[in-house]
């Protein structure tokens, strides 16, 4: 395989060299370091997809972190690879067996670049390795490292990790989720909100006021409230439904096994919490995410009819601009 290169990428001496002989067809055994949450490993999947239509007798192997599970890719990769989480205090012999078990490669991908993840590969036998620049710690890891964009929807810089091999990709992304659709009849908007911790969900208020305006707007919808699975986050969701009047088209429904199916049959989803909204970048249904705290950059998709809400100066967007948001992925 020829090793594709550019001027503000990093390169082993040896590596061209290590690449030259393998061809795609000759590459059996390839690891995939993600160490991350729901959302992330979601937007992975159209990286896998590539990876295993252009390594077609690979064994893919995946490496996780035992405390980030929910929504491994089982369904693209023939391994999961589990290693400890520092709230496991594992022993250091039990962890260093751990990492070691990940086992010999001919390719190695690392998407993660942790400490954790720069040991799993230094520690990792491999024909070639794959990473992101790190303060020069990729000289001493990696035969290869390209920089990390930070501004650019984060399913395409994992993707940019296949480039120097010569695979393209388009958009859409291909996520392949193995999702079927829950009828949605009449049309259905979902809202989400809640995030991780109260201080990063848009304010009650502010969620109330827009599913009023929203089921005034688009009366023939149903328009659903998916309450968190934490308890603060149902409270949350109970004193949204109480701020809307409870007019008869909004309902509020508890998240659960069906969340996937129910946002893939939805005609909207509506969110601040990029999990959940990568969920409906993944199963093809149009978005809206509401940014306060965190950039928004790295979680837009570019392509597509998604769509978010921010102030430039960072403070809560208004309903209003929410609502305008909607209209336009709703076109």
């Amino acid at each position: 395989m020829r090793l594709w290169h550019e001027t503000d990428t990093w390169q082993h001496p040896q590596a061209r060299e290590r690449l030259d002989p393998l061809t795609p067809e000759a590459v059996e055994r390839i690891a995939v370091i993600k160490h991350a949450a729901f959302g992330d490993l979601l937007l992975l999947r159209p990286f896998l997809v590539l990876l295993r239509r252009h390594f077609p007798n690979a064994r893919i192997t995946f490496s996780v972190i035992s405390h980030y599970q929910r929504g491994i890719p089982e369904d693209l990769v023939d391994r999961i690879h589990v290693v400890p989480g520092s709230k496991e205090r594992k022993g250091w012999l039990a962890t260093y067996r751990a990492y070691r078990e990940l086992g010999p490669q001919d390719l190695l991908f690392d998407l993660t670049a942790s400490t954790r993840s720069f040991i799993i590969s230094r520690l990792t036998p491999a024909r070639f390795k794959i990473g992101y620049q790190y303060r020069s710690v990729h000289k001493w890891v990696y035969h290869m490292a390209i920089p990390r964009s930070a501004f650019r929807f984060e399913a395409e810089t994992f993707l940019e990790q296949l480039h120097p091999f010569g695979i393209q990709y388009e958009l859409p992304l291909e996520f392949a989720m193995p999702v079927v659709a829950e009828p949605a009849k009449p049309p259905t908007v979902v809202y989400f909100p809640t995030a991780s911790t109260p201080a990063k969900s848009w304010p009650a208020g502010h969620f109330a006021r827009l599913i009023c305006m929203a089921s005034e707007r688009w009366p023939d919808h149903r328009h659903v409230i998916l309450a968190g699975l934490a308890d603060w986050e149902q409270a949350q969701a109970e004193e949204i439904l109480n701020g809307t009047g409870t007019p008869g088209n909004v309902v509020l429904q508890p998240a659960g096994e069906n969340d996937a199916a129910l946002i893939k049959g939805a005609r909207l989803l509506v969110a601040n919490d990029t999990g959940i909204r990568h969920l409906g970048i993944a199963v093809g249904t149009p978005t809206v995410c509401i940014f306060f705290s965190a950039p928004p950059f790295r979680y837009w998709p570019r392509w597509g009819n998604h769509q978010i809400a921010f102030r430039a100066d960072g403070e809560p967007p208004e309903p209003e601009a929410v609502v305008a948001a909607m209209d336009r992925a709703l076109l």
